[in-house]
């Protein structure tokens, strides 16, 4: 070991005389390796560098044995990799000496495993080189003997590295110092020829003169190859030198360069940059012009690079500077800026020549302004001297070619018609020329295409400082050629400051004439002209409106005087008679005339006329047809369109020309006609006609229209007035009669019966009261609609007046109930006979909505005084009595009696313990198969609802489920039910059954019910039943009620998988057009048509047809009340699909239903019938046994 620490040291001292003196670092690193080599017990030293942009440290210097393996591993400095987690890759990253004692053994030489075997590596170290702080490489040194690197020679190695790491930073520092001292003399001699550059700028003449000073200042005194500068020729896009300082020059002047892109010549260097306006810096020319035009004469001139710039003038391109310099100058960045600074100056040195023409101009355009404003000031003075138009316009065109600027200044006005525009004034040279010139105003017209059609199309000043080649001038080219015109403007004069009514036209001889400046200034002058003609209509305009006044204030006057009159009048004759002498007072028309239309006529009837000609007026025959003559005047005009009509020179007025002779004698010049409108129909007009001219302004129109509005109104309150005396008289008799019937309400009925007994209780007679209620109303409204439902109340209330005496009152109390009180009848006999014959009248059928429909009357009849002596208590039994009329079997009558009242207590009880049933589980279900007629399986069951009290017993269905649907109780007793089947049909699942259909049926309120379908929902999710076993029935009657909602509930009970079936198919009503749109899958044949099965012959047919239209549609056809074999027989042979009946069994509990369902012989269901012959009986036993699931 003393031996290996010796050699160390010794290898440690040598690297040191290596550093001393090597010159560069590829020196360095070699002399390292070598002297590490020779003096230490080592493999191999090398020396591994970092690429540029890269992680992989590259093989750079070494020496040994083991160096050609080392020279072809792969070694990197990213963590993480197997080729960068090894020594060398740890040393670079942390900047510290990183050992492997045990290489071959050691998980970070994984990569490079292989090759260390068959060299017999056995340790490593790799010391880490920096540079300013920064690693650059690794000192990689290998020995045979693993465990070899003791601490003292890791002290040595860390040492060895920190002299190599001072040593590459003294190499660093070195080439700094001589790099910067490089580039302080390029620096010094560009800031030499900047300083030329400057000098020649400010002795330069011309720009031709400064383009040579630049590039002579930038070769002698920077030290360029050659400078050049490339202008773009005028209307061309080559590239042309115009001045150069430099070698081969020649050569330079000869090529060809362009801005074009699509040229060859234009997609090198200088046009780049001419098109872009962006420096380019090319460090190696040689690769840039290869196969281009520009190689054969790069390789002629030898130069390795070049900066081009822009030269550009107020934001344009002109051409571009060249520098030609060397590669190494185009790779300081120092002197690029110089260059380009140099490039920045002269842009700025050419823009500068630019600016004294452009001063010189400015000072010729201050001069002529000068004169303008004094042409303005002279015009503004004579603006406020001018007492006419003619006058201002005069003064204005003097005034402004005072400057001596124009050839003429014109004024033209537009005429009526708002097509020409004529000359009114001119001054200057040429007004012998422009007196008596127009222009076309249309868009469509060639002269308006100029600059003064133009202008007033727009209202905005029109220029043209080409005038000879500008596309508008085309149609007066000639004359401005005649006339020595170049340029021309044309600013509107704007009434109000909107409508244009002329224009203010300047010719000048000179081109470019109207500068913005100018052209504001002119802007002013004519708007100083359009002020003053508004100022003229103001005047003239005031003196209009101090008539008019005088004219509105004797209006208004009118105006209340006829307020006042509508407010006096009692009637429409004195409405208008006092209307026609107030507006004709107030307001001194010739006539005020009102005219109204005739009722199946088009003629207007004068109804009211004053005024001095008022008599001549009331004879003139007028109309609102627009074929006669006297129709297509002012009333019939205002008559039809419902607008004033308005004529200011009536003698002069084609539209009113019947009338002429007619008025011309009574001196009317202008008059007015008014609609008349009530109620938004016109019904008459209002005619004004007056002795002077022009009288209908706007504000008069508008007071002589508030006028005939005021008249309107009143008209109106009279209708009003009107049809408040009908509708008082209508209320008072709807208030106490039916709407539908006509007959006495409830309100009015209760007073008659309170009449009645009074009368009898003040003669002592006796009277009797009918309570009458139809049957089956409900059913016929639902079935039919409202309006068949109507048609049958009136039809009863009219049969009732004619079966009884006018003595006798009839009313309807509501609904379909009627009363009628039978006047001194107290012979009950007589009150039998009355009631037998208003039972056989309302018997008798009736045509509804192309339907014959036969109904009943249920009779409850009470008797004054034994059955009540106050009409509360009459009324009250008289209606007990119909309600068991209706329970005895309807069509018929009861008289009130103690036995009545009995057995309506009794259903008043019954109604409170059935409220109380669902709550106390007094109600049941009970289940009946439905079996199929082909296989005679059991196909599923239909749940029967049950209720059995603890003290009525069992009450019959018959009984209480008309109650609950009455009283509304069946809707959570239908939702017990429909839960109560679901639960049911799953716990027979749950036993090992096969799942069957459970059929439930919804009565009328539960289907109406809104919260229906999420009552199913929730008994399937409760149950977990699943929706395709369920199937819910409906009557024809219920989905006929509201076919609408009943589609919708319908479609989206089917849209869940629930089956839907028509329960009691045929006693119902229904359409077959609308069947077909219900989504039913079965039809259940009403067991009255299967009970004289096979013998009656119409319910032969009527099973048929049924079947048949059921299969026509698709649907399963159930038969319900099966109870024979001949039934079963008849059914079978004519396709019927299923039945039930007692003849497979009566309803059953659900646990007996439950045996019923197993496969197995099941006994007989007890017969409801007389005993059958025994080949029938065995047939019934039979089927039972067939009918399993």
């Amino acid at each position: 070991m003393q031996t290996t620490l010796a050699r160390t040291f010794a290898a440690l001292s040598a690297i040191n005389e290596a550093i001393l003196y090597a010159k560069s670092p590829d020196e360095l690193y070699q002399k390292v390796c070598d002297a590490g080599f020779s003096s230490g017990d080592f493999m191999a030293v090398s020396v591994f560098l970092v690429e540029p942009d890269s992680p992989r440290l590259r093989y750079a210097a070494g020496c040994g044995e083991d160096v050609a393996r080392l020279r072809s591993i792969e070694i990197t400095i990213e963590a993480g990799t197997p080729q960068g987690s090894g020594v060398g890759g740890e040393a670079f990253r942390s900047q510290k000496l990183c050992i492997s004692n045990d290489f071959l053994n050691d998980p970070r030489s994984m990569a490079w495993r292989e090759g260390a075997v068959k060299a017999r590596v056995g340790a490593a170290a790799a010391l880490p080189l920096l540079c300013n702080g920064k690693s650059v490489g690794v000192l990689f040194v290998t020995r045979h003997e693993a465990g070899s690197l003791s601490d003292e020679m890791v002290s040595l190695f860390e040492r060895m590295s920190a002299n190599i790491s001072y040593a590459l930073d003294n190499f660093a520092r070195e080439t700094a110092r001589q790099g910067g001292e490089r580039a302080a003399r390029r620096l010094n001699r560009m800031f030499g020829a900047l300083s030329a550059t400057n000098e020649a700028i400010l002795r330069a003449k011309t720009e031709q003169e400064l383009y040579q000073l630049v590039c002579d200042a930038s070769v002698h005194g920077g030290k360029s190859l050659a400078t050049f500068v490339l202008l773009k020729e005028q209307g061309s896009h080559w590239l042309k030198p115009v001045a150069g300082t430099g070698q081969n020059l020649h050569l330079v002047a000869q090529t060809k360069y362009s801005v074009d892109p699509d040229n060859p010549y234009g997609r090198g260097i200088s046009g780049n940059v001419f098109r872009t306006q962006k420096p380019c810096v090319e460090e190696d020319l040689a690769i840039r012009t290869k196969g281009t035009p520009w190689e054969q004469a790069n390789i002629n001139t030898g130069v390795a690079a070049c900066v081009a710039a822009p030269l550009i003038k107020h934001g344009e391109s002109v051409g571009v500077i060249l520098f030609f310099i060397s590669r190494s100058w185009a790779k300081d960045e120092e002197i690029v800026a110089l260059l380009l600074r140099i490039a920045e100056n002269v842009c700025f040195a050419i823009e500068n020549f630019d600016r004294e023409a452009e001063k010189a101009r400015i000072a010729d355009e201050e001069d002529r302004l000068a004169r303008m404003y004094a042409a303005l000031s002279a015009t503004n003075e004579a603006i406020l001297r001018a007492k006419t138009r003619e006058e201002l316009f005069e003064v204005a065109c003097q005034a402004a070619v005072l400057g001596d600027v124009f050839a003429s200044a014109t004024i033209g006005i537009m005429d009526e018609k708002q097509e020409l525009v004529r000359v009114v004034a001119v001054k200057g040279r040429l007004q012998e020329r422009m007196v008596g010139r127009t222009c076309a105003v249309s868009a469509d017209h060639p002269e308006a295409q100029g600059i003064i059609g133009t202008s007033l199309r727009t209202r905005r000043p029109s220029v043209m400082n080409d005038y000879l080649n500008a596309p508008g001038s085309a149609h007066w080219r000639t004359k401005a050629i005649e006339d020595g015109t170049r340029a021309a403007a044309s600013f509107p004069l704007l009434r109000a400051g909107r409508k244009p009514i002329g224009i203010l036209l300047f010719l000048a001889p000179e081109e470019n004439t109207f500068t913005p400046d100018l052209v504001e200034l002119l802007g002013r002058l004519a708007e100083n002209v359009s002020f003053a003609l508004d100022n003229f209509d103001r005047a003239e305009e005031k003196a209009r409106t101090e008539a008019q006044k005088e004219r509105l204030t004797r209006m208004f006057a009118a105006l209340c005087a006829t307020n006042e009159a509508i407010m006096r009048a009692e009637s429409r004759a004195e409405l208008f008679d006092l209307v026609c002498l107030a507006a004709s007072n107030g307001a001194k028309f010739t006539s005020t005339t009102i005219a109204l239309a005739k009722a199946d006529s088009d003629q207007l009837e004068i109804v009211a006329s004053a005024g001095p000609s008022s008599e001549t007026t009331r004879n003139v025959r007028l109309s609102v047809d627009p074929e006669r003559p006297e129709g297509r005047g002012m009333s019939g005009t205002a008559f039809r369109t419902r607008q004033p009509c308005i004529s200011n020179d009536y003698l002069n007025d084609q539209r009113v020309s019947a009338f002429h002779a007619i008025v011309r004698g009574d001196g009317a010049r202008s008059g007015a006609a008014f609609p008349l409108i009530a109620h938004d129909q016109p019904v008459g007009v209002m005619i004004y006609m007056s002795t002077e001219p022009d009288t209908f302004t706007g504000e008069f129109v508008e007071l002589l229209q508030r006028l005939a509005d005021n008249v309107s109104f009143a008209m109106e309150n009279f209708d009003r007035a009107d049809e408040k005396n009908k509708a008082d008289e209508r209320i008072e008799y709807l208030a106490s009669h039916d709407s539908l019937t006509n007959l006495p309400n409830r309100e009015t009925f209760n007073g008659l019966l309170r009449a009645a007994i009074d009368t009898a209780q003040r003669h002592d007679h006796r009277f009797a009261l009918l309570f009458i209620d139809m049957d089956r109303f409900k059913v016929i409204n639902d079935s039919l609609g409202h309006e068949a439902g109507d048609l049958l109340l009136l039809e009863v209330a009219d049969r009732l007046r004619n079966a009884l005496r006018a003595s006798d009152v009839v009313a309807r109390l509501g609904g379909d109930e009627f009363v009628v009180i039978l006047d001194q009848c107290g012979d009950i006999d007589d009150v039998q006979r009355i009631a037998t014959e208003l039972l056989a009248v309302l018997g008798k059928p009736m045509e509804l909505a192309g339907h014959e429909c036969h109904t009943t009357a249920s009779i409850g009849i009470a008797m004054y005084p034994a059955n009540g002596a106050d009409a509360q208590t009459l009324t009250k039994n008289a209606d007990m009595a119909m309600y068991l009329a209706k329970e005895d079997g309807k069509n018929g009558y009861r008289f009130f009696s103690k036995e009545v009242k009995t057995q309506s207590i009794e259903r008043l009880s019954l109604e409170s313990a059935l409220r109380r049933a669902l709550e106390r589980n007094q109600f049941s279900l009970n289940y009946q198969p439905k079996v199929d007629m082909e296989t005679s399986q059991i196909t599923g069951v239909e749940a029967l609802l049950r209720w059995n009290h603890p003290d009525l017993g069992s009450v019959s269905p018959a009984q209480f489920i008309p109650l609950a649907e009455e009283t509304g109780l069946i809707v959570p007793i239908g939702r017990w039910v429909l839960k109560e089947a679901c639960v049911q049909a799953m716990a027979w699942q749950r036993r090992g059954l096969l799942p069957l259909s459970m059929a439930v049926n919804l009565s009328p309120r539960q289907f109406a019910d809104e919260h229906l379908l999420q009552d199913v929902d929730e008994a399937l999710a409760a149950s977990g039943m699943s929706p395709v076993l369920l199937q819910l029935e409906v009557t024809e009657s219920m989905m006929m009620r509201n076919v609408g909602r009943a589609l919708k509930v319908l479609d989206a009970i089917q849209s869940r998988g629930i089956r839907l079936a028509i329960d009691d198919f045929g006693t119902g009503y229904s359409s077959m057009s609308l069947m077909k749109h219900f989504p039913i899958d079965t039809i259940k044949i009403d067991r009255s048509f299967v009970r004289d099965l096979p013998q009656d012959s119409e319910d032969q047919a009527i099973a048929q047809a049924i079947i048949s239209m059921g299969k026509a549609l698709g649907m399963t056809v159930v038969a319900e009340g099966v109870e024979n074999a001949e039934q079963e027989a008849f059914l079978r042979t004519h396709g019927c699909d299923e039945m039930q009946g007692y003849l497979i069994s009566k309803p059953l509990p659900a646990r007996q239903m439950a045996e019923l369902l197993r496969p197995m012989v099941l006994p007989v269901a007890p017969p409801l019938l007389p005993e059958l012959d025994a080949a029938a009986g065995m047939s019934a036993e039979s089927r039972l046994k067939r009918a399993v699931v």
